[in-house]
């Protein structure tokens, strides 16, 4: 079975011979689940120090630009076995009050430094804001409220700024949505990952299929737009069941619903996140004795069930794993944190701890920027004394910086246009050298095709967007990322 099917700028075959055959025929683009942990940042580049880190914020030219803004909330009321984010679990009762304010405090305190540190922050054209974490919308009302306050005092939020907030079924259950929809918030995400209640408890969610079910009830009552997260490859998943979940959403008509791969591998060593139970190694032996984690052949099984039922409801992913109904979004149907984020590249500013976020302009070289990992360890350094809670940073230039930016600009699943490569970095991607030959092999697989009636432009197939993360990885990052010759500039 093949159909043919609309994205953005381009036409696609639905596959007939599945994901096995794309990775029989794809060898380096499999990854194991302990890993597979792919991340659109650079792990590569000229490491900075924290101070360096510092002053290339205070001298970005940013005035004036757009920029996504992110505040990271490293709170949870539970910590999911597979979570290797950085985040807590917050005190019940009136600690846990403390806790949200605390960290409220902790995060506009560090908002008002990186202002003093460099004005132009507050001069960026913020287009998108996102609350993510850990569990933003643990913070509540009140404590929301001194967040959007003070983002709409300090920095230069456009009129039609998209203003997202994270959260779990279990956060709203009652009058949370309404009173965030008072404060400005315009955009949802909510993490149900499976509607299978022995999926969620072996994963340590809080939540069961009833709460999932009346927060998307209650999310599709504000009439706002929303994302449900939904992942892949956990233990006691079937096809079957992972094909009903998703069924069960269509049929109630979600805007759009995300789909993640299960990724096991330990962010902790990376300097990015916390180990999650299943990273310890005595727990992740004992596992796959009970050989609890389904193989890759039927994780991808998995996935493939899922897009089949999500093609025949008619949704399209924009950005990559984000499948959005028909109209949802103007301009290539994608939301505009995505559109800052990953299809532009704009300037992220990010805050909390583990947070990352990225300095781009007009030349070749990108600034990425991270925060301390280490939660107690931000906290004390903002309560300790001056300064910002940097850990450290990455400058890209040359093949480096135009790895990563294309390795954004295909996560995005909008077209990769050579006009945008030529005028910013002075290459031709169709062209050039390594770039040419990436290129040429990614279509000779079938994983890009050009867009028809564009000049030099191509985007991912479906079979590149069921890979998109492995080839990232593999094609942006490791064969460009870390080319080392002279690029040929035209």
């Amino acid at each position: 079975m093949s159909k043919t099917v609309a994205s953005a700028g381009s036409t696609a075959v639905r596959p007939g011979t599945g994901l096995a055959r794309l990775l029989k025929e794809n060898p380096a683009l499999r990854i194991g689940q302990d890993d597979y942990n792919i991340n659109v940042t650079a792990n590569y580049g000229d490491r900075l120090t924290p101070a360096e880190v510092a002053d290339a914020v205070r001298d970005h030219p940013g005035a004036g630009r757009p920029a996504h803004l992110y505040f990271h909330v490293p709170l949870c009321a539970y910590i999911c076995h597979f979570c290797n984010y950085v985040k807590r679990k917050v005190p019940s009762g009136a600690e846990g009050d403390r806790s949200t304010r605390l960290w409220t405090d902790l995060l506009l305190d560090e908002s008002v430094r990186r202002l003093a540190h460099a004005p132009w922050l507050a001069e960026a054209r913020v287009e998108s804001v996102y609350l993510g974490g850990g569990t933003a919308s643990l913070l509540g009302t009140e404590q929301l409220a001194r967040l959007v306050d003070h983002m709409r005092t300090h920095y230069s939020l456009t009129g039609d700024c998209e203003i997202s907030l994270e959260g779990n079924p279990d956060n709203f259950q009652h009058d949370e949505l309404a009173e965030a929809c008072d404060l400005g918030f315009n955009r949802f995400s909510v993490g149900v990952q499976s509607l299978q209640s022995e999926v969620n408890a072996f994963a340590g969610r809080g939540h069961d299929a009833a709460m999932s079910l009346r927060a998307i009830e209650k999310l599709r009552a504000t009439g706002k737009p929303f994302n449900v997260d939904m992942m892949f490859g956990l233990p006691f998943q079937t096809p079957a069941k992972v094909a009903a979940d998703i069924r069960a959403l269509t049929d109630l008509g979600v805007p759009t619903i995300t789909i993640y791969r299960l990724r096991n591998a330990d962010r902790a060593k990376m300097g990015i996140g916390n180990r999650a139970l299943w990273n310890v190694e005595s727990v992740l032996d004992r596992l796959r004795e009970e050989h609890r984690f389904p193989g890759l052949h039927e994780t991808y099984e998995m996935r493939e069930a899922i897009v089949e039922l999500l093609l025949d409801a008619g949704y399209h992913p924009s950005p990559c794993g984000w499948w959005n109904r028909p109209g949802l979004y103007p301009d290539g149907n994608i939301p505009r944190v995505s559109r800052n984020k990953w299809q532009r590249h704009d300037t992220m500013i990010a805050y909390g701890p583990g947070a990352y976020g990225w300095l781009t302009g007009d030349d070749d070289t990108v600034v990425q920027t991270h925060n301390t990992a280490d939660i107690s360890g931000y906290a004390r350094q903002l309560q300790s004394g001056p300064g910002l809670p940097l850990a450290f940073g990455r400058r890209l230039a040359g093949p480096e910086a135009i790895g990563l930016v294309l390795g954004f600009n295909f996560k995005a699943n909008q077209p990769i246009d050579a006009a945008r490569y030529r005028r910013r970095f002075g290459v031709e991607l169709f062209h050039d050298e390594p770039f040419a030959a990436v290129f040429a092999e990614l279509r000779e697989r079938g994983l890009v095709e050009p867009v028809p009636g564009a000049v030099e432009s191509v985007a991912p197939t479906l079979d590149g967007e069921a890979l998109h993360e492995e080839i990232i990885s593999v094609y942006f990052h490791q064969r460009i990322g870390s080319f080392a010759e002279a690029v040929c500039r035209r």
